[in-house]
């Protein structure tokens, strides 16, 4: 019995450290992303575009059932005047709906909101990976700097203490390079921290385990900006973005239903009222919208090109206030100089390296939504496509059972 139990034992040992050795093996494993390897990688496994296949599905079915519904309904033709007399005038002004196509429209609206709110799913997907992706870039590239600015901090503190210990300097000099050094240090450890953050972020948008290690390819770019026809990228946004396609849709069922209702009711009563304003206030929302829409292909073409102009700048300060830190140093190595003006000439250097990476990351985001500004768009987090879609589905599905 012992023997059995010690054997028992030992297999849960083997298997636990078998099992702790591959969960190892695998938070060791480093993959490697391109940008276009990591925006495929996210495509293939975002559980939001299988949702938004899903609703595309269940919008086809409700336009199936309404279509249904309205051919068996114009089939039928007029009720028998019975049936009419046992109905109130709303069900009647329903039945005529549902036969003059009404709801068959709907169900229309909601297909075609969830086709382009599936594209959208794919935008959104898409640009979420580049912002993460160019996040972590951006996060290791800080990381460097500040590394750096810490060993300059570093230096200056050897050379301090050994001036101070042949009397040099004063005290003064070596607490001021001390001050510098854990303000540096503070930095880095900092950058480091967020440099962790902005990995688990990239991973959890890929949908990878948070504390894989991965390794990027691609670098954040500072090429000139794509030639560009603006007017031309408004006329595509007009066309392509979700938001216009929803209060296109929008107006052209209220359209019908304003139709109809004035159809059947008298111009003066409360339900025709109704019908008209839903229509005017579509209308409305749509040219709105469409007037919006202009504007954010605008506004991303000029902070695209703000964002590069201020790359050039940057970057020239940069190698400004780097001669002027190498000249702060070469004065203080020769007595002529503190080491505060050390400190001073080394933090405005960081600050102005860390203003033109930010200056380099924002660009490239800058860039990103110009390019997705003239296409179907990207969805706000638990916004209109998913509202919208769902609205539409349910209200294209109802009359299909119900008349």
């Amino acid at each position: 019995m012992k023997r059995k139990l010690f054997a028992l034992v030992l297999c849960l040992v083997t298997a636990a450290f078998l099992f702790t050795s591959a969960g190892a093996d695998e938070a060791d494993q480093v993959m490697t992303f391109s940008l276009q390897q990591a925006v495929d990688y996210a495509l293939e496994n975002s559980a939001a575009i299988k949702l938004a296949n899903t609703a595309v599905e269940k919008a086809e079915v409700g336009y199936k059932e309404a279509k249904n519904a309205y051919d068996k309904a114009k089939g039928a033709g007029d009720l028998p005047r019975e049936e009419r007399m046992m109905m109130s005038s709303e069900m009647r002004f329903e039945s005529h709906k549902l036969a003059e196509g009404y709801y068959k429209e709907m169900a229309d609206m909601g297909r075609t909101l969830a086709k382009a709110g599936r594209e959208q799913a794919i935008e959104t997907v898409k640009m979420a990976v580049q912002n993460a992706y160019f996040n972590l870039l951006f996060a290791k590239e800080k990381a460097e700097i500040q590394k750096s600015v810490l060993e300059s901090a570093e230096k200056d503190m050897d050379i301090a203490n050994k001036k101070y210990e042949l009397g040099m300097v004063s005290q003064v000099d070596v607490l001021s390079s001390e001050a510098a050094l854990e303000s540096a240090r503070l930095g880095y450890n900092t950058a480091l921290r967020d440099l962790e953050y902005q990995e688990m972020s990239f991973n959890k948008t890929l949908g990878l385990p948070l504390k894989t290690r991965v390794n990027l390819t691609d670098g954040l770019t500072h090429e000139e900006p794509p030639e560009a026809d603006l007017e031309e990228r408004v006329t595509l946004a007009l066309q392509n973005r979700y938001e216009v396609i929803a209060a296109k849709e929008q107006y052209r069922v209220n359209e019908l239903n304003h139709k109809l209702t004035l159809g059947w009711y008298p111009e003066n009563t409360y339900v025709t009222r109704q019908a008209r304003y839903d229509m005017e206030k579509s209308h409305h929302q749509l040219v709105s919208t469409e007037q919006d829409v202009e504007l954010s292909v605008r506004k991303a073409y000029m902070d695209m090109h703000s964002a590069y102009e201020s790359i050039n700048v940057l970057g020239k300060n940069v190698e400004r206030l780097q001669k002027a830190y190498d000249i702060a140093r070469l004065r203080y190595d020769n007595g002529m100089a503190t080491s505060q003006e050390v400190v001073n000439a080394l933090n405005a250097l960081n600050d102005i390296k860390l203003q033109h990476l930010k200056a380099i990351h924002g660009y490239n985001l800058a860039r990103l939504q110009f390019e997705a500004s003239s296409g179907i768009g990207i969805a706000a987090a638990g916004g209109m496509a998913a509202a919208a879609g769902s609205a539409a589905g349910g209200a294209a599905a109802s009359p299909a059972g119900g008349f």
